[in-house]
């Protein structure tokens, strides 16, 4: 398999603040839900199909093929094939979907579908920027699982014989319930939900997907907690995605000082060793070049210079992954640390390689 170079595609289907703030300006939303509540559903989904027509078009593709990319990460909602519910209506992206494989089979690249929201929500291991709600009842609502698992097999039947599709990622990153001593757990989806779900899911999108693409499932930030997971004969080319981030608070990495650019290229090696040891192939998911700059005299310029080094160090830590997807592709505001246009398009083409 040709090593996977790619980003991730946040913000076309799932509004998200950080990356388009347009969308949300003057509403006092900060998520999807929010938004369509402050616009109702009408005027949400009027607002949303004008976004999905423009925010990520066939010369974005281009774009990526030419600076040496090879593959899209696609997060999708469960509503990517329309919901109407009491409260709330979702217009069909499947139009957009299908767009997304013309464009990556038109410039030679790759599409990692990934289920990226489910009802009731799964909050967010990352805890990061793109998802301000922590909510994670899916799995305490009726229908959520069934939901999911229906909208997998849509998606699978779909898409799953593609030759442009890389794999299906079963779900984003969802907050994974762990045990922190002998009779407390921290709060989230628990371990056996999340593994019955992942084995059955398997099931459905093998029915539609043949082996060679890949089925992947989120480390939940515990690699290590999948050890003797989908062992059987019966799974085949089972993934592992780790994200590596390092700007958050108990991760935050000074990164302008020797010792501690080295310590987080460390923790991403040994995150990507535990995900290995436990028996998978590993993607990284997820990365950028966000971290914490304590040293409040850096110009922008020397910034900026700190993140190109940052962010040529972490492609070398990555050496034991199949690939990674930068996060993301664009933002309306260009952000340098997270928009790959501005993180990777001054990269020589060989670092990329």
């Amino acid at each position: 398999m040709e090593r996977i170079r790619g980003v991730n595609l946040s913000g076309w289907f799932i509004p998200e603040p950080w990356v388009t703030p347009s969308l949300f300006a003057a509403t006092g939303a900060s998520n999807e839900v929010e938004l369509q509540v402050a616009l109702g559903s009408v005027a949400y989904n009027e607002r949303m199909r004008q976004h999905y027509e423009t925010f990520i078009t066939e010369d974005d593709f281009r774009r990526m093929s030419a600076i040496g990319l090879n593959a899209v990460r696609l997060p999708v909602p469960w509503y990517a094939f329309g919901s109407q519910g009491d409260s709330e209506v979702f217009i069909p992206l499947v139009d957009y979907i299908d767009r997304a494989f013309e464009w990556a089979k038109k410039f030679g690249m790759q599409v990692l579908l990934d289920l990226a929201t489910v009802p009731g929500g799964q909050g967010d291991s990352n805890n990061s920027r793109s998802t301000p709600e922590s909510t994670v009842d899916w799995h305490s609502s009726a229908n959520g699982r069934h939901i999911a698992l229906g909208v997998l097999d849509r998606l699978a039947t779909r898409y799953g014989m593609r030759a442009e599709i890389m794999g299906i990622e079963l779900l984003d990153s969802p907050i994974m319930s762990v045990r922190k001593n002998l009779f407390t757990t921290t709060d989230g989806i628990p371990s056996h939900y999340l593994r019955n779900f992942y084995r059955d899911a398997y099931g459905i999108v093998r029915m539609h997907m043949p082996e060679e693409k890949m089925v992947v499932f989120s480390a939940s930030g515990y690699p290590s907690a999948w050890k003797h997971f989908m062992r059987g004969d019966q799974y085949k080319n089972v993934c592992m995605d780790v994200h590596l981030y390092h700007y958050r608070d108990e991760m935050a990495i000074d990164i302008t000082t020797p010792k501690g650019l080295s310590s987080a290229i460390a923790r991403n090696r040994r995150l990507i060793k535990e995900a290995r040891a436990a028996g998978f192939p590993v993607i990284v998911g997820e990365w950028s070049g966000a971290a914490v700059f304590s040293n409040v005299s850096v110009t922008p310029e020397g910034r900026a210079a700190y993140e190109r080094v940052f962010i040529s160090n972490q492609m070398a830590s990555f050496a034991d992954a199949y690939g990674w997807f930068f996060q993301t592709w664009k933002t309306e505001k260009r952000i340098a640390a997270w928009d790959a246009r501005a993180a990777l398009g001054t990269l020589e083409r060989a670092m990329l390689d």
